[in-house]
């Protein structure tokens, strides 16, 4: 087994090859530019060393742009090149309660320093680009194991909807009519996105079964039960049809967007913006985190932008479910090694951690000094023995004339490098 690290500048895009199957985790740049080339161009350059690998699914941890534009573009510009068999997402969708939850990263979308380039809201893209494909996803949450071999160790949904309660009630206080239109547009969202994982050929098998129990019964015809099979069939393809003319994501987008453009969401929006790290940090409360499922010598911990506060619960397992191992052989360090979601992961000896940052720019173009690598990764605070793997140095806290880290290796001007 190996893991290409891709140079995604401010983003994330990994992948965990072996011999029987691969698995992408996060395609994101936040960057238009990736140390002086045009995003695209290194997308391009992604996509095909992809496209050498036979069987291989994705897996995206949260609905940031650094995690998921990678993928837009795939969709959108390269379909030729797109051969995921299925998609894994943090689940938000399966419980009709999360309709909460996505209300909140609905409006997230649309603060400041959040949209996609052209000012796409992540979700409706993401829908539209999954819907283009009928992509089959498969949601995770804390238990889920997937791929044979992994188990997802965060989102904890009861604590994602014990949060969204907080933050939800102190916005609709005042703003009951616009929170009220938004949660009626994220509930179709949540069924858009259901939608996707559900087996096509479910109803199928179920209207064969219902059959086969009448004619055990004797209580039909063959004729009769054959009509009535006919008739089902007739009344839920209309029904799916319906289904999908309603939930299509261009048409929830522009709701949206009327939506957005009435006083009362301007209204939510600036209340939404006086509160708006916490908003915007919320869509990191929903982001997957995973280790391989059995204890060997290549454990993996993958963090995507895991906050701290959930990372010290995933520690001490605190719900007795899922102990993390004692040692790792590599770490994908939690939202790019910022000081924000610095987590001390020295008690597992780790061989290798990786940290995935570059230049990033605000809204006003400028290089901002929040998103830079924690000094606490390196220099005094280096873990012994330790090999780090980081896409770029000059943003970094612990960097000063050289790398103070022992073993290191920095991708850049690469575009990818293999642990």
């Amino acid at each position: 087994m190996r893991i290409r690290m891709y140079n995604v500048g401010f983003g994330d895009c990994f992948c965990i090859r072996d011999r029987k199957s691969s698995l992408l985790v996060d395609f994101g740049a936040a960057n238009s530019k990736i140390e002086g080339r045009p995003r695209r161009e290194v997308f391009d350059v992604i996509i095909s060393d992809l496209t050498t690998i036979r069987k291989k699914n994705l897996l995206l941890t949260h609905f940031h742009p650094d995690h998921v534009s990678g993928l837009l573009y795939m969709m959108r510009y390269r379909r030729d090149a797109y051969e995921f068999e299925k998609i894994y997402l943090p689940d938000v969708f399966s419980d009709p309660e999360m309709k909460y939850t996505l209300t909140l990263l609905l409006l997230a979308d649309v603060t400041k320093k959040a949209s996609l380039p052209g000012r796409r809201v992540s979700l409706f893209a993401l829908a539209e680009a999954l819907c283009a494909r009928k992509v089959k996803i498969d949601l995770l949450s804390r238990g889920s194991e997937f791929e044979g071999k992994y188990t997802a160790l965060w989102p904890d949904v009861r604590t994602v909807s014990s949060e969204t309660e907080d933050v939800f009630n102190s916005l609709i206080e005042n703003n009951e009519k616009a929170m009220t239109e938004l949660v009626n547009i994220a509930e179709e969202v949540r069924q858009l996105f259901m939608s996707m994982t559900e087996d096509e050929n479910e109803a199928d098998v179920n209207l064969g079964a219902e059959k086969e129990v009448v004619d055990a019964a004797g209580k039909q015809t063959d004729s009769d039960s054959a009509g009535s099979v006919q008739g089902n069939n007739g009344t839920q393809e209309y029904a799916q049809a319906e289904l999908r003319n309603r939930l299509k994501p261009e048409k929830l987008e522009k709701k949206f967007r009327e939506l957005q453009a009435t006083a009362e969401f301007q209204a939510l929006l600036e209340c939404a913006e006086k509160q708006g790290h916490l908003l915007r940090q919320f869509r990191h409360k929903i982001s997957l985190a995973f280790q391989n499922t059995r204890d060997g010598e290549l454990n993996l911990l993958f963090t995507g932008d895991v906050q701290p506060q959930y990372m010290k619960l995933i520690v001490e397992d605190y719900d007795g479910k899922i102990p993390l191992h004692e040692h790792y052989w590599c770490i994908k360090v939690p939202h790019h090694g910022t000081e924000s979601h610095f987590f001390d992961f020295s008690r597992f000896s780790p061989e290798n951690m990786m940290i995935p940052n570059g230049a990033y720019y605000d809204n006003s173009k400028k290089k901002s000094k929040n998103q830079r690598t924690s000094m606490q990764y390196g220099g005094l605070f280096y873990i012994s023995d330790a090999h780090m793997y980081c896409s770029n140095c000059d943003c970094c806290d612990s960097y000063e004339n050289g790398c103070s880290c022992r073993e290191y290796d920095v991708i850049s001007p690469s575009y990818y490098k293999d642990i």
